[in-house]
């Protein structure tokens, strides 16, 4: 069942399905800058889902009562994340393990065609069930791979015009049946 574009699961799905590429849980009691972490990788990944409201050992806690964090986390793809992350959510109801009824919040993170950030300007990328921050280098390899930076704009330091070797752009420029000197 779809809705919003959200595969919907059971709650025991939600609750004992192993973390994994594009499944994480989270408890409600999350930090919501730390949110943009996961956030961040899912997009720069394949996308994923977030259940909000599991706590990691699978017990439902909920989010009913928690309006105001659950504020703070719909604007996290907003106030924390560079370019902003599309987020679709959804509630699903449920019982939590008080017996209570209670609903889980679940966040659909796009894959992004463009390399998102944290609010600090660091990058994550979705591997297995981590988030892992990336390198320099690895950010770079992103944004080559994502087409946010051509390899053929990076500025090489120190390099001059004697680096060019003038007989291989003389060969490339035949091969393009180009008529003008390199």
């Amino acid at each position: 069942m779809h809705l919003r574009g959200i595969i919907m699961y059971t709650i025991d799905e939600l609750r004992t399905m192993p973390e994994n590429q594009i499944f994480d849980r989270k408890s409600i009691r999350l930090e919501p800058k730390a949110l943009a972490i996961q956030l961040v990788a899912f997009a720069n990944a394949d996308g994923g889902m977030i259940a909000i409201g599991i706590c990691d050992n699978g017990q439902i806690e909920g989010v009913n009562g928690h309006e105001q964090r659950i504020n703070e986390i719909l604007r996290v793809p907003f106030d924390f994340c560079s370019p902003t992350v599309k987020v679709d959510f959804e509630y699903i109801n449920c019982i939590d393990k008080e017996g209570n009824e209670n609903k889980i919040l679940l966040l659909n993170i796009h894959q992004s065609a463009t390399v998102h950030a944290n609010q600090a300007d660091e990058v994550y990328y979705r591997i297995g069930d981590k988030s892992k921050k990336l390198t320099f280098d690895e950010r770079m390899q992103l944004m080559y791979d994502k087409g946010d930076m051509l390899y053929e704009n990076t500025y090489i330091k120190n390099a001059g015009i004697d680096e060019i070797d003038m007989d291989m752009v003389a060969q490339y420029a035949t091969l393009l049946g180009s008529s003008k000197l390199p």
